[in-house]
């Protein structure tokens, strides 16, 4: 079982945010559990005064405090395992989503499983966290503790005890391999639903439009029964071990102590009193124990749920992430022997080795798969080498090929570029863009909603409003991922011309498969299997290079 104390490792560390709780918990228990005894060693001697007539008054009364103190404490465990899974979980959430920042979307997970992860997920590791974690240290502790308070009456008995007692974790060990499996495929069960229910809500359109919608329904409708049989196999595996702690050890554990209780007193060697307390000892020997059994279920499914968060996490390991980068004149690019090979083991660029001046103006060409993407996508810091340095002059904005737009209005989407933008700052951009005449003759202006992923406006509008949003962020370095790839001619005039005006003054790397694209670049690099393997000068040059292109096409 993985604790707190076991992950040493800060990068993937899942439960600091709430070790000291977890701590908090455990001192709990154990608080609660010497209060039972020493009530249960007082209700001993109570009933041995009462036994030779006296009076217990003394006793008693120590008797309530001791009783009510430990219902107060009892009271702070459900406090702090709400706590506890609350830091967990928040700290997750925060250390997933900057994992998942760093990588980018090409971190060879499908999105749903990303999303359960980090929802259902974290979850279950904060549910290990605050129930089952402070419950499995107790309970391998406690006992202990209450074999001593036996000892204190009879050795004998403390010491049959001490043996029976940790077959009881043994057991509980077994069950728990047997456990791993089946609560790991339920994990996998889960996130395959949740990743199929993604790509179909996502490509619904195109279900539809190829007649696969019911096809697809189907299909999930597998996935979801696939996960309910997982899940019943896992309620099946928590049951027994329900029965082997509750029934079993409980109630032979109780039994144990009450026959050992009743000979060890008519052997003359402990009296009523004693009897008593051994027996009442005896149950809280199991307590604990049978604590583990009943979040036997959030332990199985919490440690399953942090192996795969823990494998999200290390996705992006600090110490391989930004070292790689190196400082330049504002404006410049530099690459030099730079690798990258991405999470499926494709290896898009090896050595590769490019400069672009301060203000320079250079395009991208070659073979689909040759690595110009990966090169764009390295020098805006969406991906971060794993070999070589990579210098990049201030900050480098992205204008791709399909712009990502948020549900929202036109001046939510352009403030995520600069929150701070006034209405006459997002105008001034959206002209720069051709954009702002299309927008006056609408009645919403700049609170003019763009749908889902842009789906309320046209292809060019969405691109020219990526080009505005790129404007406002002010960088000295533009990427362009073939930028009118998917407009008609009338919006592509438009690009161009907002294209030429977001470029002035800036250092300028456009990816381009068409010579209209290229036009007016003073340089074009050839990218070959992932090296830049030659530096054209002229458009001479480059009309060339792009005939014979399209030619071999």
């Amino acid at each position: 079982m993985t604790t707190a104390a076991d992950d040493h490792n800060p990068k993937t560390r899942l439960y600091g945010a709430g070790s000291s709780r977890i701590r908090a918990s455990v001192a709990v228990g154990w608080a609660r559990a010497a209060l039972g005894a020493w009530a249960a060693l007082l209700l001993g001697s109570v009933v041995d005064i009462a036994i030779q007539g006296g009076v217990a008054t003394t006793q008693i009364a120590w008797l309530a405090i001791l009783l009510l103190t430990r219902a107060g404490v009892a009271t702070l465990a459900p406090l702090l395992a709400t706590t506890t899974a609350t830091r967990v979980e928040s700290d997750l959430r925060h250390r997933l989503i900057d994992a998942v920042l760093r990588v980018g979307p090409w971190s060879g997970r499908r999105t749903g499983e990303t999303v359960t992860r980090a929802t259902e997920g974290v979850e279950a590791v904060g549910a290990l966290a605050g129930s089952f974690l402070p419950q499995l240290i107790a309970g391998m502790s406690i006992p202990i503790l209450l074999a001593i308070a036996v000892a204190v009456i009879d050795w004998v008995i403390a010491l049959v005890l001490i043996v029976v007692i940790p077959l009881i974790p043994a057991l509980l060990r077994l069950l728990e391999k047997r456990f791993a499996s089946v609560s790991t495929r339920y994990r996998e069960a889960a996130d395959q639903l949740a990743s199929r229910f993604l790509d179909g809500i996502q490509g619904l359109r195109t279900l539809k439009a190829l007649d696969r919608a019911e096809a697809y329904g189907d299909e999930i409708a597998e996935e979801a029964e696939r996960l309910r049989t997982e899940t019943m196999s896992l309620l099946r595996v928590n049951q027994l071990a329900l029965l082997a702690v509750d029934t079993l050890f409980t109630v032979g554990t109780v039994v144990a102590a009450a026959v050992m209780a009743a000979l060890r007193l008519s052997a003359g060697v402990i009296s009523a009193g004693e009897a008593l307390a051994i027996v009442l000892l005896g149950v809280m020997l199991i307590e604990p124990l049978s604590q583990i059994g009943r979040f036997f279920y959030v332990g199985a499914i919490g440690r399953a749920a942090a192996a795969q968060v823990k494998d999200l996490l290390e996705i992006a390991e600090v110490d391989t992430l930004t070292k790689a980068r190196i400082d330049v004149d504002r404006g410049r690019i530099f690459f030099d022997g730079v690798g990258f090979r991405y999470p499926d083991g494709t290896e898009a660029i090896k050595g590769c080795s490019l400069e672009v001046l301060p203000g320079e103006r250079v395009a991208l060409v070659g073979p689909s798969g040759a690595g110009k993407t990966t090169i764009a996508h390295l020098t805006v810091g969406l991906l971060e080498p794993q070999e070589g340095m990579i210098g990049v002059g201030g900050p480098a904005v992205l204008v791709p090929q399909r712009p990502y737009l948020f549900r929202g209005t036109v001046a939510e989407n352009l403030r995520l570029a600069k929150p701070e933008a006034s209405d006459a700052e997002l105008w001034e951009a959206l002209a720069a863009a051709n954009l702002d005449e299309t927008l006056r003759g609408r009645s919403a202006g700049l609170e003019t909603p763009v749908g889902e992923r842009g789906l309320d406006l046209s292809g060019g509008e969405v691109q020219r409003l990526a080009i505005a949003r790129a404007f406002l962020t002010d960088s000295p370095v533009v990427v362009l991922d073939e930028p009118t790839s998917n407009v008609d001619l009338e919006s592509e005039a438009r690009i161009r011309s907002a294209i030429a005006r977001l470029t002035r003054g800036r250092t300028l790397m456009v990816i381009a498969h068409r010579r209209s694209t290229i036009a007016g670049v003073d340089r074009v690099l050839v990218v070959q299997r992932g090296r830049v393997r030659a530096s054209l000068d002229g458009t001479d040059a480059l009309t060339q290079l792009i005939d014979t292109k399209e030619s071999a096409t």
